[in-house]
Formats: C-alpha cells, sequence, structure tokens
C-alpha cells in the first residue's frame, strides 16, 4: 500500500485592511460625493462660514446669558440659530455646488466622468449628497444653540426635529436648483450673467426666510400649526413639493451633461404621469373633508396647465429616435408599445401630451363633486384650457417640423411657440386701436386669444358657441395628426423587431458546428 499525501489547506485569502476597505465603500457609492466633500472641506468658504457661525453662535449665547428672560430667551434663541443657519444653507451650499459645477463645465471634467461608468445622474445626486454631508455639518455647529433654546423651554424638540426637517428640503431643492442653473449656462457669453441670476435668486430667498424667522413669526406658526390639524396636510404638501423640485431641477441638469444622441425626454414624461397620480393621491389622503372638493379642483387645473408646459418641450423635439435611443427600445413588442409615450419624439410626445391630459381629465371626472354650483365656471375653464392647448401643441409640432433637424431647431421651436401666441394675443388689439381707437370688446378676431377668451366667456358670457367651435377645431387637428402619430408608433415597433432579429442572429449557433475537432 502506498501512504497518501496529506492534503494541505488552502492558504487563507488575504484581508483588505479596513481603511481600502472603507475606500472600496465609499467609491462604490458615489466617488463624486468623497470628491465634493473634500474639496468644500478644503475649500475657504467652509471653512470662514463654520468660523462665523461659531462666532455668531458664541454671541448669542453671550446675548441670552447677559439678559436672561424666563419667557422670551429660549425663542429668541432658536429663531437666531435659525436665522443663522438658513444662509449657510440655502446661499453657502448651493453656490459652492454651483462653482463646483461650473468648474467642471470649464475644464471638461465632466466629460473625463462621462467616459468613465459615472452616468449624469450619478453625477447630479453625489452633488446633492455632498450638499447633505455639508448640511450635517453645519447643522452640528448649530446644535448646540438650538439645544438650548429647548433648554430654556423656549421651544420643543417637534418644532427643532421639523425646522431641521424643513431646512434640510429646501437646502438639497436650492443645491438643485443651482446645479441645474450651472448645467444649462453652457455659452461663456452667458456664464457671468447666470452666475449673478443664481446669487441674487439665493440671496433674495435667503433675506426673506432671515426676515420672516427673525421677526419671530416662524415660531408662532410653527407653534400653531404642531397644536392644528393640518400639520400633516403642510408637512407632506411642502416635502413632495420639495422632492418634485429637486426632481425636476436634477433630471434639467442631467439633461444638458447627457450625449446629444443620449434619451433626454423619458425621465421627464414619466415624472410627468408620477406627478398627477401623487398630486391626486395626496389630495385625497391629506386634504381636509371641507376643502378637498376645491382642492381636487385646483389640483386638476394646475396639472393641466403643467401638461401644457411640459407639451411645449415635448412637441418642439426632432422627429426621429437617435441611434443610441433606437438601440435601446425593448426587444418585446408589447412593452415597446408601451413605451411609446415615453420615448423622444415631437410625434410621440403629442400623443404623451393627449394621454396625459386624459389622465387629468379622468382623474377630474371622478373626483370632481357632483350636483355643485360653483363648478360651472372650473369646468368651462378646463374645457377653454384644453382646446387652446391641443390647438397651440398642435401648431407647434407643425413649426418645429419646418425648423432644421437639429438642437438649434428645439430652441427656436420652443422660442417661436410662445412668441406665436404674443402675436396672437397683441396683433388683434392694435388692428382694433388703430381702427376703432381702442379695443373695447371681444370680437371673433381674438378667438386665438385664450386669456380675453376665457375671460370673456367663462366669467362673463355665456360662451357655448366658441367653446363647442374650438373644441371641434381641437378635434380636426388631432384627426389630421393621426397619420403622424401612427407612423411614430411604427418606428418603435420597428427598431424594436430589428432588435429582437439581432438577438436571435446572435443566439444562434455557427454553421460550421464547430467541425474540425476530431479525435
Amino acid at each position: 500500500m502506498t501512504a497518501t499525501a496529506p492534503t494541505s489547506a488552502p492558504a487563507p485569502v488575504p484581508m483588505a485592511p479596513p481603511a481600502a476597505r472603507w475606500l472600496g465603500l465609499s467609491d462604490w457609492l458615489n466617488p463624486i460625493v468623497v470628491r465634493e466633500v473634500q474639496q468644500a472641506l478644503k475649500g475657504r468658504a467652509f471653512v470662514l462660514s463654520v468660523l462665523a457661525a461659531c462666532i455668531v453662535v458664541v454671541a448669542i449665547a453671550l446675548f441670552v446669558a447677559g439678559d436672561f428672560d424666563p419667557n422670551s430667551s429660549g425663542r429668541n434663541a432658536f429663531d437666531a440659530g435659525l436665522a443663522t443657519l438658513v444662509p449657510l444653507v440655502l446661499f453657502v451650499v448651493p453656490m459652492q455646488a454651483y462653482q463646483s459645477m461650473r468648474h467642471e463645465l470649464r475644464g471638461g471634467m465632466v466629460e473625463q466622468l462621462l467616459l468613465s461608468e459615472l452616468r449624469p445622474r450619478r453625477i447630479i445626486l453625489g452633488k446633492l449628497a455632498a450638499a447633505m454631508v455639508q448640511f450635517v455639518l453645519y447643522v452640528s455647529v448649530l446644535s448646540p444653540l438650538l439645544a438650548t433654546s429647548y433648554l430654556l423651554r423656549g421651544v420643543d424638540m417637534p418644532a427643532i426635529g421639523i425646522s431641521l426637517v424643513f431646512a434640510a428640503l429646501f437646502c438639497v431643492a436650492a443645491t438643485a436648483f443651482a446645479v441645474s442653473s450651472a448645467a444649462q449656462g453652457v455659452a461663456p457669453a452667458m456664464q457671468g450673467v447666470a452666475n449673478l441670476a443664481v446669487a441674487i435668486a439665493l440671496a433674495l430667498s435667503c433675506m426673506g426666510f432671515v426676515s420672516y424667522i427673525g421677526s419671530g413669526q416662524y415660531a408662532r406658526d410653527i407653534g400653531s400649526l404642531l397644536a392644528g390639524r393640518y400639520l400633516g396636510m403642510v408637512v407632506s404638501g411642502l416635502v413632495l413639493g420639495g422632492v418634485a423640485s429637486t426632481t425636476l431641477s436634477a433630471l434639467t441638469a442631467a439633461t444638458f451633461l447627457a450625449h446629444a444622441y443620449e434619451n433626454k425626454s423619458s425621465g421627464f414624461r414619466l415624472f410627468l404621469f408620477i406627478l398627477v397620480g401623487v398630486a391626486f393621491g395626496w389630495v385625497a389622503v391629506f386634504a381636509p373633508a371641507a376643502m378637498r372638493d376645491q382642492i381636487f379642483v385646483v389640483a386638476t387645473v394646475a396639472l393641466l396647465i403643467g401638461s401644457a408646459t411640459f407639451g411645449l418641450f415635448m412637441v418642439t423635439e426632432q422627429r426621429d429616435l437617435s441611434p443610441r435611443v433606437r438601440a435601446h427600445v425593448p426587444k418585446r413588442a408589447a412593452f415597446a408599445l408601451l413605451a411609446v409615450p415615453f420615448l423622444p419624439g415631437r410625434d410621440r410626445g403629442l400623443l404623451c401630451f393627449l394621454l396625459a391630459a386624459a389622465v387629468v381629465l379622468l382623474l377630474g371626472w371622478l373626483t370632481w363633486p357632483v350636483g355643485t354650483s360653483f363648478l360651472r365656471e372650473p369646468r368651462e375653464f378646463v374645457w377653454f384650457l384644453v382646446s387652446y392647448s391641443v390647438i397651440y401643441l398642435s401648431i407647434g409640432r407643425w413649426l418645429r417640423s419646418k425648423l432644421p433637424a437639429s438642437i438649434q431647431g428645439n430652441h427656436l421651436g420652443r422660442f417661436a411657440l410662445p412668441f406665436l401666441l404674443f402675436l396672437f394675443c397683441i396683433l388683434p388689439v392694435l388692428v382694433d386701436v388703430f381702427i376703432q381707437g381702442g379695443a373695447r370688446r371681444w370680437h371673433p378676431g381674438h378667438a386665438m386669444n385664450p386669456f380675453w377668451t376665457m375671460r370673456h366667456f367663462v366669467f362673463r358670457d355665456n360662451g357655448t358657441e366658441i367653446r363647442i367651435a374650438l373644441s371641434l377645431v381641437a378635434a380636426l387637428l388631432v384627426l389630421l395628426q393621426v397619420p403622424a402619430l401612427v407612423r411614430a408608433a411604427r418606428e418603435v415597433l420597428t427598431a424594436s423587431a430589428v432588435r429582437r432579429a439581432a438577438a436571435l442572429e446572435r443566439a444562434a449557433p455557427p454553421l460550421d458546428g464547430g467541425a474540425g475537432d476530431g479525435v
């Protein structure tokens, strides 16, 4: 018998040191966060702002200790602490993100990042996450003052917690706005104007919030809000509004960072439908029963106006799918058909608007009260609004087809349609001034003026005839564009069929069957 040699145990795999593991984890989460935080901490603005905040905290503490009043010292410390936090989170942090984005766009760093595995969405999310890290640092600097206001019985913990939630929400929204503005100011001639505009907008918002908090009105309002029954509605409404604003700004910034052939439309179109569902769901859950009917009416009108605004951008896009988008169309025909309204293209954009308006009208029909006298004017207003939206968006789609098939043609179309609306409003008035000496009353020449027409027939006279005429014109325009909508759907289905055929060809075995490897 021969003895078998004992098998040796496999060598243990060397473990990475903790520092390397944390570094790998941070890079996996988002490397932009690490870089942005490092740059912010090394910059002068962070050091000076933290130093200024510490000086203000010490000064407020000395003032409270020197002039102590059991009835007002705690409230004054709370107001002073929040008023100190507002410029940090609404001006310093957003402006740092703005300057960082402008520096990267000038130096070509964004193009280098896009060549890596980072997509525009991750770059934007990294900058927002870095802003939240700075927010936590600033809150930690001011936390002793906020804790002192609680210990002095000037304010309770729920008020402090909700105030910090609001501060974080406004900080993220302001940072997203700043990053989006920096991404849009690509032209060198507009950079100075963009810097000044963003700085003024953030400074004005800071001054407004500081005045509101410093006057003591915010503390009184937050106290009454906590004691009332509208806490859930107000807090959820502000949170949803902040999330919607941040999402829209992030989508806009990612659009300007993406390549020209990338899909820049689907995010906005999906956002529109999600916004419609969330808005009606919020009203159904959080709105008080006594006000729910009126809020449903306001939400319907506001969402229709928002859908028309989105439609302006959708119907002024290029017509055909780009090669990159065509290569990512869903392979399954059913999924491709469902994706038609969400894919780029002005014909599909018009279809997306029609579907969004139909969803809003359906939800409005399901939620509006029945047999209420105050609904006559809102119903007529909605009727006019939908008709005018379809008419003008159809004109915008036709106008875009006459412009160059390039990105510049998109911009020209988005400028030309509002200008055309302005001409339709002002030219009949000028004609009346020259012929009659003034525009004294409405006549059919003002039919393309939606503002005067709706004001005249919705809130004053009975406009059944003009309403029916506008509805027939809108319906006729939609029917005339049905072949274009069908062509847009066929383009998507054709791209899907090409992808399926290519997948089958790759999966097929080679014709020679691998011969020549015999034993």
